[in-house]
């Protein structure tokens, strides 16, 4: 008899999606990357359970959903901390946890960040869409169904290799060290000057890197909105529809910002100010509505040497892991 493994939704939450490293070559046919909006932490996240990097993982916002596991399971969260617990005791985030069969997830209060990742043992069952599993809301493709979990919903998982018992002791973990190393300072977000930089003058410039700037409630998985003042004077101008990317800063015709996220559109008509650096778009995905931001505008070789450093971190976190599943096997 197969025993088919899955949780179930118990309770909504306000944006719950599946989703992957995103998918890649379709830019010219008007399809974005999408994917996890924090990279960082859906590899991790994986890492920690043994799943390759690009499996695909629970994105979670708050108001988050609640969990039932109808089966025994291997899981670990990363990101935020929304206070997560099971059966009412609380759980640790950058590690991996036994869940007992008929447990509860419930996550009570956000404490840092924006998105939670909750990856499994065995990898997430889910339908895959131009060569990926991510949910592109859009297009209602990928995912569970094209869409954001519902309550009622079900999703099946592949049978996890670990030996289950109550007495079960997962004891690798990713350091607070490496964590603030991708993460801190949050505030502080690292960018390289845009296409149309040089249109504003030297003044806004100046408000660019001196002002700190708001991420406003307008903000979801295709751009964060920001208020602050960056143009001191002179029209707004329009350009040419260009490409753009995550982490495009552009300035819009009322004058405010914003940065484009992982759900973003290909190309746009608004000046392209700055690029926010690929190894902080994982921070950026954890700010939350009404925190504040400073940009720091670096070169185009420290914006390589950060990415290099990050993609280093994964490197040495994948070998870690996998050393232990090694010794927990072989003990």
């Amino acid at each position: 008899m197969i025993v088919q493994m899955s949780i179930k939704i118990i309770k909504q939450g306000v944006l719950t999606t599946i989703q992957d490293t995103g998918r890649v070559g379709f830019r010219n046919m008007g399809i974005g990357m999408g994917g996890a909006m924090d990279q960082f932490a859906l590899m991790v996240c994986n890492f920690l359970v043994g799943n390759d990097e690009k499996d695909a993982a629970i994105e979670i916002h708050f108001p988050a959903p609640v969990i039932e596991f109808q089966q025994n399971a291997v899981i670990c969260l990363t990101g935020g901390d929304f206070s997560a617990s099971i059966d009412n005791v609380s759980i640790t985030l950058w590690r991996p946890i036994f869940v007992k069969q008929n447990a509860v997830l419930e996550f009570n209060k956000p404490v840092y960040g924006a998105k939670v990742y909750l990856a499994i043992q065995g990898r997430w069952k889910s339908d895959k869409w131009l060569g990926s599993r991510s949910t592109h809301l859009q297009a209602a493709a990928g995912g569970y169904l094209g869409r954001a979990l519902q309550k009622d919903d079900v999703i099946n998982f592949k049978e996890s290799k670990f030996p289950h018992t109550e007495s079960s002791i997962l004891n690798w973990y990713v350091s607070q060290k490496e964590i603030d190393k991708i993460y801190s300072p949050a505030n502080t977000i690292r960018c390289i000057k845009g296409i149309e930089w040089g249109l504003f003058n030297e003044k806004s410039k100046q408000n660019f890197e001196n002002i700190s700037f708001t991420i406003t409630n307008q903000c979801d998985r295709m751009g964060y909105r920001l208020s602050g003042t960056f143009l001191s004077d002179g029209p707004f101008t329009e350009i040419i529809s260009s490409a753009v990317d995550a982490g495009t800063v552009q300035l819009l015709p009322d004058g405010n910002l914003i940065i484009l996220m992982a759900d973003h559109q290909t190309t746009g008509g608004y000046p392209r100010i700055a690029s926010v650096i690929k190894a902080d778009l994982p921070k950026l995905a954890q700010v939350s509505p009404g925190q504040k931001i400073n940009f720091k505008l670096i070169t185009i070789t420290e914006a390589e040497e950060a990415l290099i450093s990050m993609m280093q971190s994964l490197k040495e976190i994948k070998a870690g892991c996998h050393l232990n599943f090694e010794k927990y096997f072989q003990s």
